[in-house]
C-alpha cells in the first residue's frame, strides 16, 4: 500500500508541470514612440483553461483562471530610441492580487523604413522581480525584423533570454516570436506565434490591431497553446495611448534662453 501511494504521488508531480511559461505576449515593432511623446499601455491577460502550474510565492498554483495585469509607459527620447518602464501584476485563482515584477527597456530602430531591404531594431529588456516572488534577475534581446510585402507586414524577434542572478537555470535560452498582418484598414487581422526553445513552448494567435483614433491602439488576441508545455488558452489584450509630452532638446533651448 505504501508503495502504491508513494508511486501515485510521484505520478502527481511529474503531472503537475511548472514551466516558466510567459504571461504576457506582444510582437515588438520596428517603430519607435515619436520623439517627445509618451506611449503607456495596459496589458492584460486571461488564461480560461491550462494543465500547468504557477510558482507564486511560497505556493505552487495552477495557471487555469490567472490574470496578468502589466502597466506601461515607453518616452520617445530620440527619432531612433525609446526607453520603457513596465510593472506585473498577477492574480491567480487561489491566490491574491500581487505585484510581483518591475521591468526595464530601450527599442533602438537603425535607419528609416524603406532605407533598407530589411528594417532592423534592437530591443533589450530587463527583469527585476519582486525579492518575496523571485530572486531570479532575467536580461532578455530581441532582433526586430520588419519586412512589408504589398498589404502585409512580416516581423520576426528572434531573441535569447538569461537569468543573471539567483538559483534558476543561467544559461542562454533562444526563442523565435514572430507575426504577419493585414495593414490596409483600421482594423488589421494578423496571426502570431511564440516559441521558446529551451522551454519548448509554443503558442499561436490570431490577432486584431485596431487603430481606434489616430493616438489609440488595441490589439487583442486568442492564443492557443501548442503542445503540453503551453497554456491551453490565453485571451491578451493590450490597450495602447499615445501623447504628447516634452521634447528634451526644447528644455535645453529654454535654459540657453535663460
Amino acid at each position: 500500500m505504501k508503495r502504491t501511494i508513494g508511486l501515485l504521488m510521484l505520478l502527481s508531480c511529474f503531472s503537475a508541470k511548472t514551466f516558466s511559461q510567459e504571461n504576457f505576449y506582444k510582437i515588438y515593432q520596428y517603430e519607435t514612440a515619436l520623439v517627445g511623446h509618451v506611449e503607456m499601455s495596459l496589458w492584460n491577460t486571461y488564461i480560461p483553461n491550462s494543465d500547468l502550474t504557477l510558482d507564486y510565492f511560497d505556493n505552487t498554483l495552477s495557471r487555469k483562471n490567472l490574470f496578468a495585469h502589466s502597466l506601461e509607459a515607453e518616452y520617445g527620447l530620440t527619432d531612433h530610441l525609446t526607453l520603457g518602464a513596465y510593472a506585473d501584476f498577477l492574480d491567480p485563482q487561489h491566490g491574491s492580487f500581487n505585484y510581483v515584477r518591475t521591468h526595464f527597456a530601450a527599442r533602438y530602430r537603425f535607419f528609416q523604413r524603406y532605407d533598407k531591404f530589411i528594417n532592423t531594431a534592437l530591443y533589450v529588456e530587463y527583469y527585476v522581480p519582486r525579492e518575496a516572488y523571485s530572486s531570479s534577475q532575467e536580461v532578455e534581446v530581441r532582433l526586430i525584423l520588419d519586412k512589408d510585402l504589398e498589404d502585409f507586414r512580416i516581423v520576426l524577434n528572434p531573441m535569447i533570454t538569461k537569468y543573471t542572478t539567483g538559483s534558476k537555470d543561467k544559461s542562454i535560452q533562444p526563442g523565435v516570436l514572430g507575426g504577419v498582418y493585414y495593414r490596409r484598414c483600421k482594423v488589421q487581422p494578423g496571426v502570431e506565434f511564440y516559441s521558446n526553445f529551451k522551454e519548448k513552448t509554443a503558442e499561436i494567435f490570431p490577432t486584431l490591431n485596431i487603430f481606434l483614433s489616430p493616438s489609440i491602439a488595441w490589439n487583442i488576441g486568442a492564443g492557443f497553446g501548442l503542445n503540453n508545455n503551453s497554456d491551453n488558452l490565453i485571451i491578451k489584450s493590450v490597450l495602447q495611448l499615445d501623447v504628447q509630452a516634452f521634447r528634451p532638446s526644447n528644455l535645453f533651448k529654454k535654459n540657453r534662453i535663460n
